[in-house]
């Protein structure tokens, strides 16, 4: 059941994604990895540990800043965005990842954690295809690290890629998912967006339908599960 619940709960604040964000699109950071008290100071920040956090290199693509946060019960998660609204979902686990694991451990951007994997082994990792969405997985130093997207959105070897190359973020990165517009962590409060002006002000879970493919998201790390309509993603960056 923990895996159904934390495949559907990677922490997105959907209220503020900047084109700022995205400057560094299809850029290189410096090599080396950033001081180890620097690297452990921001994973305290959010709550995870330092051997947690791991970047990649996606051609046209950068971490959105408002993303990062715990995946499942200890690990690390955080989108990566292009200009045009694609996403892509970086995820550290801790359990690493088995033949046996492969197949029955759902993708965590899959709109139905309950949908068959198929995986096949590949390299030093394991491409897997759910519905709509695929991800690369590899085993860094004990970790799983995963990279997933829509399948017509990343193609199958840039994931590989990005995943083979991942690694602790260097400082350049480091400050791009701790810009300065991240403030103070104890200020003002997020607003929401997900509470009714009327009524008993539960939160309104959003549920797609029709045509509507979003990824699973919660809104400020609340416990608020829905789904973030894909192209919902344009409009947030061109605000």
């Amino acid at each position: 059941m923990a895996d159904v619940t934390y495949a559907r709960r990677w922490t997105l604040l959907l209220s503020g994604l900047s084109v700022l964000a995205l400057a560094a699109c299809g850029t290189e950071s410096a090599a080396g990895p950033a001081p180890a008290d620097q690297l452990a100071d921001r994973a305290a920040e959010i709550g995870v540990a330092p051997e947690m956090m791991y970047a990649v290199s996606l051609d046209g693509f950068a971490p959105a800043w408002q993303s990062i946060g715990v995946h499942g019960d200890s690990g690390y998660n955080a989108a990566y965005v292009s200009t045009d609204g694609a996403v892509a979902m970086l995820t550290v686990d801790p359990r690493g990842m088995t033949d046996a694991d492969c197949p029955a451990r759902p993708l965590a951007t899959a709109a139905d954690p309950a949908a068959a994997v198929e995986c096949t082994a590949e390299g030093d990792g394991w491409y897997r295809v759910s519905g709509d969405q695929h991800e690369y997985v590899a085993v860094h130093d004990g970790v799983a690290v995963a990279l997933g997207a829509g399948v017509g959105t990343v193609d199958r070897e840039a994931l590989a890629d990005a995943v083979a190359g991942a690694h602790p973020p260097t400082a350049d990165e480091l400050d791009e998912l701790f810009p300065p517009e991240r403030g103070d962590p104890g200020g003002a409060p997020v607003d929401r967006g997900d509470l009714p002006a009327e009524g008993d002000g539960a939160p309104i879970n959003y549920e797609p339908s029709g045509s509507d493919s979003g990824l699973p998201f919660v809104v400020g790390g609340h416990d608020m599960v829905g789904h973030w309509p894909a192209a919902s993603a344009v409009g947030l960056l061109s605000a």
